[in-house]
């Protein structure tokens, strides 16, 4: 519904300026222009906010990789390029993704999370398919799998490079150099490595 669309796109605006979700139901509301206990006649916990809102974020990716899997030219590196690119305009999306598993176990109910599930399972089906035809030596649902792949590396890598506050100071330490990572390129190399794998055992196709 609008109002619903309306809270969700609230939701975003906030994520901006507070990339950590602390904002309040009571800020969501201010920020739609609607009454408190409207967005609870359309979501039960702030967090089913963010997990729409998070839902968004990934149909929104998915059109920017189908778009990059339709190219003429399209291969393993214009795919994560494609991907790459979009992300580095929507930074927020790392923090969310991060936090979406916990807020799935506390915070969301199951008519939420199921509803979640059900409408990424089709759209990765869809998208999977169109990663099959690139690669058309895969197997039935690698495609799919090679795009839940990408997003739990994502979503690991990122967690990783997110230090937390209390060892911040700690990590410039010489020995703990293992653990300072310049995200950006060690997640490009990364989704590279996976893409690039599935391209040699999946076979290309040819334009």
């Amino acid at each position: 519904s609008e109002r619903r669309s309306a809270i969700v796109s609230a939701a975003e605006t906030l994520l901006h300026r507070d990339p950590a979700a602390t904002f309040s139901v009571e800020a969501l509301a201010r920020c739609a222009g609607l009454a408190k206990g409207t967005v609870y006649l359309y979501f039960r916990t702030r967090e089913e906010v963010l997990l729409a809102l998070h839902e968004r974020q990934l149909h929104t990716l998915f059109d920017v990789l189908a778009r990059a899997l339709e190219r003429p030219r399209a291969d393993a590196r214009s795919v994560v390029r494609a991907g790459l690119r979009h992300h580095a305009g929507h930074p927020e999306f790392y923090p969310l993704a991060g936090s979406c598993r916990t807020m799935l176990d506390t915070k969301i109910g199951a008519e939420a999370a199921l509803a979640f599930h059900l409408g990424l399972a089709q759209r990765l089906a869809t998208l999977g398919a169109r990663v099959e035809k690139l690669y058309p030596a895969l197997r039935p649902g690698e495609g799919a799998a090679l795009l839940v792949n990408s997003y739990a590396l994502i979503i690991g890598l990122w967690q990783q490079a997110d230090i937390p506050v209390v060892l911040r100071k700690a990590m410039q330490r010489p020995d703990l150099k293992v653990f300072r990572m310049n995200f950006e390129t060690q997640l490009e190399r990364a989704l590279l490595d996976l893409w690039e794998a599935a391209e040699r055992r999946g076979g290309r196709r040819t334009p």
